[in-house]
């Protein structure tokens, strides 16, 4: 007897054969199509499924050749007005793809990518078989490796640029980040072709027919060229509506259709970002929120410095508005208030922003996602700003620390019973065996590394020893440069070896013209400066490269400096300021900007300094860098002049602030946050910061006014620059006005406040027109 499941296999196979015997056709039927196929009739009806692929194709192709045969009998085939609109249209497309590559990016050139490979730059990646996509609004790179001049950057890692992001890189100096963004500037990695970039990399060229205002708007040309591209694109499309769809093509017309619509949408949406009825309101807007007055605008760009010619660089960057905008420090020539404009500016790009910028404070502001350049040479990827990035980068490395230890914990338990109970045949040796092959699926499982931990970098600015005050005193000090409006007009003030004193001001209004007049490189107009008999400055400028001798390495360098050190010890001495191993024997041409930076700074600490006076130092340090320096500063016994838009930096080590501004220098009584406050209400900047700077001065204040059981008036008065405009006992003989006029003679002060602040906040210039 069957069983049941025989049972329904049978009875499908009964289906399946009936089904079958359905299917065959009446003899009578198939009889009569043969028949007719002999005789030559119905050959196609019945053979025409059993063409191949190949077959199909010839004979499609056949067909087209004879209905284009058939139209164009009795035409001059000769005459170009017959072509057929097809080819029409297939040309226009051709076209207008050709006219749209050559405008992706305007910023580089086509030969970028060959210049960076000569210059030792090689980047590999992984090629998609489909290619990238023309469509897409992201970057995608996979399997990605940097090499400069044979040194691996990095090393199979992945660069994942999204649209709508505001990432800052971030990283060691020296470890390839700048690298990184050129090889992205000069398209050395597959970007799609409907993301046009814009590297900012060097400062707009010095013409004396084009203004400040012409050479923003310059991209005037890119909106000629967009507008004809437009035109054709349009007459593409009209000519693609009128198309046979048998036409012979690649594509067929609902692609070409989709592909000109593409190219067109892109084209308009640039046309509406480069709106000609807005585009020198927009452009005059960016160039004064960068410092740019209304005269300085319709100057011609020969006139301005390397570091304006920068800003109107920004200012063109920001203007064309890219869907990739790199920016490489772009606060490095940029004063307190124009940083204040750019920040949030920044914080609301809407597209595609990689920026390297070594502040704390912007980076907060600007950034939805930090990149780490990490030891392992790989890019990291954390959400949030930087001070996020530095908590959930804390955390993470607690956790696998704690995976580590409970790992190798784990190991050290099973070796350890293994060798002793590990031969045998009693039951522990059994259970050793199992321990064993535990032990040997964990490792080949793959065992959590232990965190490596950076090294430290130790700043450190000798003792420098006692001098007596008044170290450096200005009286009655007024400075112009020849055939320009004075800078200062009877300035009376003095800096001690406990001063720790912050310079804010607008561009132009003279913070590095009175730090070269505290060196001595500048000499007063009027007045007198009366620096201490013994008294030893340095000096940290701007152009710090112009003390080292870039031919030689770090090491030769100090051996020639400080000749009778032993080498050994030179080394070590370098180290301690993070220029260490193979840096200390590289020639320092080859060096970046931070790493010379360093070599400075160990210079300065070699020299003894009583006074520092430093002329934004931040400039190229990273954030390890800027603690160090910070740390050191704070560490110092002797005083310090600090000129910086690092607010970060100043709040860790300034006590107070001196605003250069209107020929004065006038104390303001608050932290570096009231007065960026102070500057964002001004500007008429809304929000709030998002975070509270570390090390901010005010928290200190609070502090220690608290521990004293003194009022907060109390320790305001404490915290006025009386002593340090001539702090010492004797400062009543010596500079009798200071002390009795508290750092301004009265009339002078009166006259500050009624032009530079209202109800004793700080306007910046450009504002106080509309606040009168």
């Amino acid at each position: 007897m069957s069983s049941r499941w025989h049972q329904k296999q049978e009875k499908k196979r009964i289906e399946a054969f009936e089904r079958e015997l359905a299917a065959i056709p009446d003899e009578t039927v198939v009889k009569d199509q043969t028949s007719a196929a002999a005789m030559g009739d119905g050959e196609e009806q019945i053979f025409e499924k059993k063409l191949s692929k190949e077959e199909k194709k010839a004979l499609a192709k056949a067909k087209r050749e004879a209905k284009k045969k058939s139209k164009n009998s009795g035409k001059n085939n000769n005459d170009e007005s017959d072509k057929s609109k097809a080819q029409l249209a297939e040309e226009a497309l051709k076209s207008a793809e050709e006219g749209l590559m050559a405008m992706k990016d305007l910023s580089v050139s086509n030969e970028a990518a060959d210049a960076l490979a000569s210059e030792g730059t090689i980047c590999t990646f992984s090629a998609s078989k489909k290619g990238v996509d023309a469509r897409s609004r992201d970057i995608n790179v996979q399997d990605f490796t940097l090499q400069h001049k044979g040194m691996v950057m990095l090393d199979h890692t992945e660069v994942v640029l999204n649209h709508g992001n505001r990432y800052g890189l971030i990283g060691r100096n020296g470890c390839g980040s700048n690298t990184l963004m050129k090889a992205l500037g000069a398209r050395a990695v597959p970007i799609p072709e409907g993301i046009d970039v814009f590297h900012l990399k060097e400062e707009i060229e010095a013409s004396d027919t084009i203004t400040a205002l012409e050479a923003v708007m310059s991209v005037d040309e890119e909106r000629e060229r967009l507008e004809k591209e437009a035109e054709n694109l349009n007459e593409a499309l009209t000519a693609l509506t009128e198309v046979d769809e048998d036409d012979e093509s690649d594509l067929t017309l609902e692609e070409k259709q989709e592909k000109l619509m593409e190219l067109l949408n892109y084209v308009y949406d640039r046309l509406d970002n480069l709106d000609a009825a807005t585009a020198e309101t927009r452009a005059r807007s960016i160039l004064k929120g960068l410092g740019f007055t209304h005269e300085m605008q319709e100057k011609k760009t020969k006139d301005f410095s390397g570091g304006w010619r920068m800003r109107v660089s920004l200012a063109r960057a920001l203007f064309i508005q890219p869907t990739l905008l790199l920016l490489d420090e772009p606060t490095n020539h940029l004063d307190m208030e124009a940083v204040i404009w750019l920040e949030d500016y920044l914080s609301k790009w809407d597209k595609i922003l990689l920026l390297i910028s070594h502040s704390q404070d912007f980076l907060n502001n600007v950034c939805t996602h930090i990149l780490h350049f990490t030891n392992r040479k790989i890019l990291e990827l954390y959400d949030g700003n930087y001070d996020q990035f530095i908590k959930t980068k804390g955390e993470k490395e607690e956790n696998q620390m704690k995976r580590y230890e409970w790992e190798q914990d784990q190991i050290k338990s099973m070796k350890e019973y293994i060798a002793r109970f590990g031969h045998g045949t009693s039951k522990n040796a059994k259970q050793a065996q199992s321990k064993e092959k535990v032990l040997q699926k964990m490792i080949r499982a793959g065992l959590t590394e232990k965190p490596e931990q950076e090294k430290q970098l130790n700043f450190k600015f000798p003792d420098p020893g006692h001098l007596p005050p008044p170290v450096l005193a200005f009286h009655d000090v007024s400075f112009g440069y020849p055939g320009c409006e004075p800078l200062y007009d009877n300035v009376n003030f003095g800096v001690d070896l406990d001063s720790r004193v912050a310079l804010v001001g607008p561009n132009g209004a003279g913070k590095t013209t009175l730090i070269k007049l505290m060196s001595g490189e500048l000499q007063p107009s009027l007045g007198d400066i009366r620096p201490h008999g013994h008294l030893k400055l340095g000096r940290f400028t701007q152009h710090f490269v112009d003390v080292l001798d870039l031919e030689l390495t770090p090491l030769d360098f100090f051996e020639k400096e400080y000749p009778g050190i032993p080498r050994e010890e030179l080394r070590k001495y370098l180290g301690r300021f993070g220029v260490s191993g193979k840096t200390q024997v590289q020639k320092m041409e080859e060096l970046s900007d931070g790493q010379k930076s360093r070599v400075v700074f160990s210079k300065l600490g070699k020299d003894v300094p009583h006074i520092l006076l430093l002329d934004e130092p931040t400039n190229h340090l990273d954030m390890e860098s800027i603690d160090a320096l910070a740390n050191a500063i704070n560490e110092f016994e002797g005083g310090m002049v600090l000129v910086s838009h690092d607010m970060r930096l100043i709040s860790q080590v300034a006590k107070e602030i001196w605003i250069c501004d209107n020929k004065r220098i006038t104390p303001y009584k608050g932290d570096i946050q009231s007065f960026k406050m102070d500057m964002r209400n001004q500007m008429g900047i809304e929000g709030h910061q998002r975070s509270q700077l570390r090390g901010d001065a005010s928290v200190t204040v609070k502090q220690t006014t608290k521990q004293s059981g003194k009022s907060a008036e109390e320790a305001g008065q404490e915290k006025t620059p009386d002593k340090n405009m001539a702090s010492s006992t004797d400062s009543k003989k010596i500079l009798p006005s200071v002390e009795k006029n508290n750092y301004v003679p009265p009339h002078l002060r009166k006259q500050a406040v009624q032009t530079s602040t209202v109800n004793g906040k700080y306007v910046p210039p450009h504002l106080r027109n509309r606040q009168a």
